[in-house]
């Protein structure tokens, strides 16, 4: 499954992986990510796919927390 992922959203889910597992926001690296937007459009993605489970904060589509599903694992070959 890894294969089919971009380098972006492995990068991701290594960051959650590095982070124990789960990444509360900021996700991005201020002054460094200009991508914020790209940022979450792959946890959108990384989340439909079952890789990521997402809380949202109250009244918003934002993500405030993000953590690796056991198949976030198995794609990063953490079985």
């Amino acid at each position: 499954m890894s294969g089919d992922l971009t380098e972006h959203q492995m990068e991701l889910l290594a960051r959650v992986l590095q982070h124990g597992g789960a990444l509360a926001s900021p996700f991005g690296h201020p002054g460094e990510d200009s991508l914020l937007e790209e940022v979450l459009e792959d946890i959108d993605t990384l989340e439909a796919r079952g890789l990521l489970s997402v809380d949202r904060t109250r009244g918003s589509d934002e993500p405030e927390r993000i953590a690796l599903t056991q198949e976030g694992y198995d794609a990063l070959g953490m079985t």
